[in-house]
């Protein structure tokens, strides 16, 4: 499993996915901060990445084209990096049970966490 970290989320999450034994990248580590989300959607699908994102864009998109890749929406609005990693961490050992078994989509909040298969 290894994750696409995008520019709406801070580079601190993927030492954080690191720290739980996932390979991760932000845009920003790899000069993608101007890809266009289609752009971004190819480079995950050709090297089967998962996108981390809040971009509603890749929620829409993996709803309609299905996977790959799967997509972790972010949706906690803005709230400080420790509290996106509290709320992450919560919910980790469920989200990468739906990723393993082929969950196209993962969105979380504040309040749930919603896999669709």
């Amino acid at each position: 499993m290894k994750f696409l970290v995008d520019a709406n989320l801070p580079p601190r999450l993927c030492v954080w996915l690191k720290t739980r034994g996932r390979d991760s990248e932000h845009l920003f580590d790899l000069n993608l901060l101007k890809a266009t989300d289609s752009e971004i959607w190819q480079r995950a699908k050709a090297e089967n990445l998962i996108i981390m994102s809040k971009d509603v864009e890749f929620y829409d998109r993996v709803l309609l084209l299905g996977p790959p890749p799967q997509v972790i929406h972010v949706s906690v609005g803005n709230c400080s990096n420790t509290r996106l990693l509290e709320i992450l961490a919560l919910e980790w050992d469920e989200i990468e049970l739906a990723l393993s078994s082929g969950s196209r989509l993962i969105s979380i909040t504040h309040e749930k966490l919603e896999v669709f298969a």
